[in-house]
């Protein structure tokens, strides 16, 4: 990849082209469990200072982090009188940056209906916080079952790696590091079993996705672990999409999105919803495993080799906070990885060209239900070999 396109894919501060492109995305910010009315919490999302608030009816806001007054930090402002009072001179701010009081100014003053604090649209779907830091209208918040649902559970999970997105990204779709990174036995036991064997595997780009299909051998004769991975621009990579409501077979569902702090660090904010089933379920929580002892490697930053997280952060970070592509040898194993960087590279290119970039939803009833068909799962041998992921707009 040449310097110009790494740059291109990779830098998502304000006024960059993907930095841009992101912001005409609905983007998770934050989980609704993280954020309560006692106190507002300082963030940083795409290159940007903010804080994060929720006042005392509930509401969130994000919104810049310091006072316009004398610039005093909104970190340490208090929750109260409809939105944020600066502990300095006590001006409040509404979740809109609308300015409520100024307690020095005379009673008659319009001063504060002339000031303004900057604050991005925020609402809050499945446990999630999601923010619009773009222009203009708002696009809809994609409806996907799995945040809408009612009929299972909902399991979070979050951490932050010294990297950049799209080195979390394309890693989505690179099966081989699967069976190498993780399905190496470590203390005589691999982090994933079913992983072990060196995949058959075909990679496709469209309009909308980039996903692999990739097949392994299962652990009885006849049997084949199908393993669909998807990535959704701009920053969402389905592991696994679930059933919709209703459907016979009860199946889990595994997404995450990679959002970036800034270009050399992104924090993940994992999904995993399990309906409740009564009926057979597709693909069951895998049987308790034997845990490894930990296995830390490394010289200037030690990871748990034995995990998979700690293998990912070994192999992810372990490549600098922002990779330089244009040293890179990519192989035949790499072509997934080649379809993501050229998706997203396609998709801030269009966006650049004033067209809508890919999965932005502006119609309500296209909205009404949002499905990612993506599927893993232990099959017989030739079952599935028609199925594609896909997106599902059911109406």
């Amino acid at each position: 990849m040449e310097s110009a396109e790494n740059e291109l894919i990779t830098r998502v501060g304000p006024g960059t082209p993907a930095g841009e492109t992101l912001r005409k995305y609905w983007l998770p910010v934050g989980l609704s469990s993280e954020i309560d009315a006692t106190a507002p919490k300082l963030v940083r999302w795409l290159g940007e200072e903010l804080l994060l608030f929720r006042d005392q009816f509930g509401r969130v806001g994000l919104t810049e982090p310091n006072c316009p007054h004398r610039g005093t930090s909104l970190d340490y402002g208090w929750i109260e009188a409809g939105g944020i009072r600066c502990c300095y001179h006590g001006w409040v701010f509404d979740v809109t940056g609308r300015c409520l009081e100024q307690p020095g100014e005379p009673a008659d003053s319009n001063f504060k209906d002339k000031i303004r604090l900057k604050a991005y649209p925020v609402r809050e779907l499945g446990g999630m916080i999601w923010a619009y830091m773009g222009q203009g209208a708002a696009p809809e918040l994609p409806n996907y079952h799995f945040l809408l649902r009612d009929d299972g559970e909902r399991v979070f999970s979050s951490y932050i790696r010294e990297c950049n997105y799209i080195q979390q990204v394309e890693n989505a779709l690179d099966p081989v590091h699967a069976t190498i990174l993780h399905g190496r036995a470590v203390h005589g036991f691999p982090a994933a079993p079913e992983w072990m064997e060196t995949p058959d595997f075909n990679v496709t780009m469209t309009d909308t996705m980039a996903y692999y299909v990739a097949r392994r051998q299962g652990p009885e004769l006849g049997t084949e672990w199908h393993r669909e991975v998807a990535y959704v621009p701009p920053i969402m990579v389905v592991h696994h999409g679930g059933s919709l409501p209703g459907d016979p077979l009860a199946e889990m569902v595994d997404v995450a999105w990679r959002m970036p702090i800034d270009d050399h660090n992104t924090r993940t904010f994992t999904l995993k919803f399990f309906p409740n089933a009564n009926g057979k379920r597709g693909n069951p929580e895998k049987e308790a495993r034997p845990k490894p002892p930990p296995l830390m490697r490394g010289t200037r930053r030690q990871w748990d080799m034995a995990s998979i997280n700690g293998q990912d952060n070994a192999a992810q970070v372990g490549q600098g906070s922002l990779v330089d592509r244009s040293r890179e040898h990519l192989g035949h194993s790499d072509r997934g990885v080649i379809l993501v960087r050229k998706l997203w590279k396609d998709v801030i290119e269009a966006s650049l060209r004033g067209e809508a970039p890919a999965n932005l939803i502006r119609s309500a009833a296209q909205n009404r239900l949002v499905h990612v068909d993506v599927i893993e799962r232990l099959v017989k041998a030739e079952e599935l070999r028609d199925h594609v992921p896909s997106i599902v707009y059911v109406s």
